[in-house]
């Protein structure tokens, strides 16, 4: 347990590059941790994102394995490299986070505004956040609003201020 405790300290990367069989070991990995309630720092999805099923709330990889719900996730981070995650995508990220009592945050780039029709309570009590870092810049989602906010400055993005990043975002992964 002790090695299980300190690799979850570090943060679990799942990337594409890895086969089936690996992802299934890491799923099995990360089962055996929430069942043993060992916090989970981070869980960064490289490139390895598909969707979330609609029917078990699960995150789907694109090997086709599902990331299980973990209880005692902190961060979920979903590098699309290239790709923005849509509306749906948000909606059915919240269905996942709902299964997760732990998750304080996701690290993602979603479009501009995202209408969220069933963001739990228990998240909006528990300081949840949504991040996207692009440029060096933090940007967060105003929840409420479905909009990002400029963290340091307080401000909302723009429509044509995301649609800029937005267009340097795709160059840059090209």
């Amino acid at each position: 347990m002790d090695t299980i405790r300190e690799s979850c300290g570090l943060g679990v990367p799942i990337s594409k590059q890895c086969s089936s069989h690996m992802h299934k070991l890491q799923m099995r990995f990360l089962t055996v941790a929430s069942q043993n309630n060992i916090p989970i720092a981070h869980i960064s999805l490289r490139e390895s994102y598909h969707a979330v099923d609609a029917t078990t709330g699960s995150i789907i990889l694109e090997s086709g394995v599902m990331l299980p719900h973990v209880s005692s996730l902190r961060v979920l981070g979903i590098n699309a490299w290239g790709r923005e995650l849509t509306a749906e995508d948000f909606e059915g990220l919240v269905s996942y986070s709902s299964q997760c009592s732990e998750l304080n945050s996701y690290r993602c780039f979603l479009p501009w505004s995202v209408t969220i029709y069933r963001f739990p309570a228990h998240l909006h009590s528990a300081n949840f956040r949504v991040l996207w870092k692009p440029e060096e810049r933090v940007f967060i989602m105003d929840l409420a609003s479905g909009r990002w906010v400029n963290e340091e400055t307080r401000m909302s993005l723009t429509e044509r201020e995301h649609q800029d990043m937005l267009i340097r975002f795709r160059l840059k992964w090209k």
